[in-house]
């Protein structure tokens, strides 16, 4: 069982690497609304591979996930980067909406684009440490 939740786990993680190099690809030929809805993948495959990891099966809905992705960060990270962090969370959920409705400008874009690295950072790392703390 723990080997099949591993293999899911990698798996996040895998698409979320490949994610990332999609937002780089799509943000260099200036289409923002497809490089901001890979960064919403990336973030959203961490928090999904979190999930598992912690409660052994996936999340169920976007909003499971997002209640989960507030109490996790707040909790990993402290109160004070943990609210900025969730706050950037809230940021990429908006880079999942502008892909639909294209109304993000380019400065505002760039603007949350920093944020959202340190927090896809931040997670990534959180992750590696939570599988490094398994023991077989």
């Amino acid at each position: 069982m723990i080997e099949e939740t591993l293999a899911r786990i990698n798996e996040y993680k895998e698409r979320a690497t490949r994610y990332l190099i999609n937002f780089e690809a799509e943000r260099e030929m200036g289409d923002r609304e497809k490089a901001g809805e890979a960064l919403w993948g990336v973030v959203s495959c961490l928090i999904n591979a979190l999930f598992l990891l912690e409660k052994g099966k996936p999340s169920s809905s976007h909003g499971v996930s997002c209640e989960y992705a507030k109490q996790f960060i707040i909790s990993t990270f402290g109160e004070k980067e943990g609210w900025e962090l969730f706050s950037t969370y809230r940021k990429v959920e908006k880079f999942h909406v502008n892909f639909y409705h294209a109304f993000l400008d380019e400065d505002e874009f760039e603007a949350m684009t920093g944020e959202i690295l340190r927090l896809i950072e931040r997670l990534s790392t959180a992750l590696d440490a939570k599988l490094a703390e398994i023991k077989f």
